[in-house]
């Protein structure tokens, strides 16, 4: 505003000398016409640069990877090593479960490829006296141990039995508004875990009669003497046995729930004491979330209108609601090849080039995605430019204003690109009066 008052004062100036010239024109007819005082106005240079087109965009953080830790095997937890927000290294512990079942598993595994090895050394090296005690005493051992699991697997069944009658007494008696709910889930819990108990007690019956049945045939084949046949299924046997040990192995190996990749814990949902089930099962809520805090990214939603000039790979300048003075660069890593039909707008995920320090996963950023960028570009403030549709800019060479036409091209800020109609280093005028045809005598002023 002071600039357009400067100006019109200079102007007031200029026109009132022209009025006195003039006036005094008419008193000497004979005298020179006097030449109009030159129009007073503010120019800048024509400049080379960069200028960029931009989409303004916001949205959320999230992590380039994710992951709900499910058990693979229900149990009791007995130890939960982490806390939220603790950072983590792939493979590393997170919560332990009662494995006492699953090291079982393993010594009847072991004692089982134990058994299959001896039965085919003896097959191999043939039946001497020693070599039948052996046999003999292995087969009555797996007896022994048959017998164990058979009684394991009877008590286990009883004690499902007492569990199931006591879980229906109860929902009869929440039916009848005699208990709690939480009776009825405290039954409910016994009964899962009767469950539980009679599956491994079958298992471990089962592999105690794998035992009984090599055994035997060890004792068998001591005293007949061993075949091609013999050895052949003899070595399957060692093959089986083994295979049975690793499963066990690594259903022991299950009991302990680790971190699928190096990040940081977002959430713990259990504790010492809480029984936990499969996460094979629906509806299994996670036991822990764990994210990659060193890969975010920040999801943001673009408009129809421009979403046909956003690029993978482009350029993306963001800033943490929490911290927005900080720049944080990123770049387009995905763009969803699908549009809301109500919002019109489609999903993009920038993908932040370096760690952003305190960045967490659902915080706030907004920004820009630059979708163009031209540099060594002509360049004139956006005031140079009048006319609408048809632009021209005003070049003031040897103090007269030269009409131009332009062709403009990207906008920035308070500069607008200009490809053709002006040079490098040319003047233009940025603020005087709108209509100045070309000729018109022009001063500069400072702005």
């Amino acid at each position: 505003m002071r600039r357009w008052v400067v100006v019109l004062a200079l102007v007031a100036v200029a026109l009132g000398a022209g009025a006195t010239l003039w006036g005094r024109g008419r008193a000497v007819p004979e005298a020179t016409p006097v030449t109009p005082p030159a129009v007073p106005v503010e120019v800048a240079a024509v400049t080379r640069g960069t200028v960029t087109r931009t989409v303004e965009v916001s949205g959320t953080v999230v992590s380039a990877r994710s992951a709900d830790v499910v058990p693979k095997i229900g149990g009791r937890v007995v130890r939960v090593f982490v806390t939220d927000g603790a950072r983590v290294a792939a493979g590393q512990p997170l919560i332990a479960l009662d494995a006492a079942d699953q090291r079982n598993e393993v010594r009847q595994a072991e004692a089982a490829v134990a058994a299959a090895e001896a039965r085919l050394r003896l097959l191999e090296a043939g039946g001497r006296a020693q070599e039948r005690r052996v046999a003999f005493n292995a087969y009555t051992q797996a007896q022994n141990q048959a017998k164990v699991a058979a009684t394991q697997v009877t008590a286990a069944e009883a004690a499902l039995r007492v569990a199931e009658d006591s879980l229906r007494r109860q929902e009869q008696l929440l039916r009848e508004g005699a208990v709690a709910q939480a009776q009825v889930d405290q039954a409910r819990l016994q009964y899962d875990q009767a469950r539980a108990q009679l599956a491994a007690a079958q298992t471990q019956l089962e592999i105690a009669h794998t035992a009984v049945d090599s055994a035997r045939q060890q004792w068998d084949m001591i005293q007949t003497g061993a075949r091609k046949e013999e050895l052949q299924a003899a070595r399957a046997g060692v093959a089986q046995a083994r295979a049975a040990l690793a499963m066990a192995r690594q259903r022991l190996d299950y009991m302990t729930i680790r971190a699928p990749f190096a990040g940081r814990v977002a959430g713990v949902t259990v504790s010492v004491g809480d029984y936990v089930t499969s996460g094979d099962l629906p509806g299994r809520s996670p036991v822990a979330v764990v994210y990659d805090d060193r890969a975010l990214d920040v999801e943001v939603t673009v408009g129809e209108r421009d979403i046909g000039l956003v690029r993978l790979g482009q350029t993306a300048r963001l800033r943490l609601e929490t911290a927005p003075d900080v720049v944080i660069q990123a770049s387009v890593a995905v763009i969803s090849p699908a549009t809301d039909p109500i919002s019109r707008a489609s999903a993009v995920r920038l993908r932040l080039k370096t760690p952003a320090a305190g960045a967490l996963p659902g915080m706030f950023a907004r920004g820009e995605i630059v979708v163009d960028e031209r540099s060594g570009v002509l360049l004139v403030p956006r005031t140079a430019v009048v006319g609408g549709e048809r632009p021209i800019v005003r070049v003031v060479s040897g103090g007269a204003v030269q009409v131009r036409p332009v062709t403009v091209g990207l906008a920035q800020g308070d500069r607008v690109e200009i490809k053709t109609g002006v040079a490098d280093g040319e003047t233009v005028v940025v603020l005087g009066p709108e209509d100045l045809p070309s000729g018109t005598a022009v001063k500069a002023v400072g702005r």
